[in-house]
């Protein structure tokens, strides 16, 4: 049985559900009026989504892409250490998120910064960089 194309399966799943989450929760900051009813509804289902489902995808995306690159031997390739610190700063913008629904739930009109309502156009940015870096593997 060929293990590395089960867990790469995995891992491009991973992947999908983790950059969505991201995609939505900067749809999320860029719609949401902070202190309306709506809102608060909308922050506790986001906060729901947000940790189990998208933090999960995040810890897959790392588990499996980690044991990929040393399955494949890969560690000591230029456009995988791009990749990888292009993911740690996708990593931290769901941390920021993370934390910015949490302030806007316990403190309802907290407004949002105007990086994390552009969260979505910045996910595309990246995401768009990693998939050349890894299709074309430039380096």
């Amino acid at each position: 049985m060929d293990y590395y194309s089960w867990l790469k399966a995995i891992h491009v799943f991973a992947v999908f559900v983790f950059v969505g989450g991201l995609m939505l929760n900067g749809f999320l900051f860029l719609c949401l009026q902070p202190g309306s009813p709506q809102s608060d509804r909308v922050i506790s289902y986001a906060r729901w989504w947000n940790g189990p489902i998208t933090g999960m995808a995040l810890g897959l995306v790392w588990v499996l892409g980690l044991t990929l690159a040393y399955m494949g031997g890969l560690f000591a390739e230029t456009w995988l250490s791009m990749k990888m610190v292009l993911v740690l700063i996708l990593s931290g913008l769901h941390g920021a998120q993370s934390g910015a629904f949490r302030r806007m739930q316990q403190s309802p009109g907290t407004p949002v910064s105007a990086f994390l309502r552009n969260s979505a156009v910045v996910t595309l940015i990246f995401i768009a960089a990693i998939s050349i870096l890894v299709i074309v593997k430039p380096f």
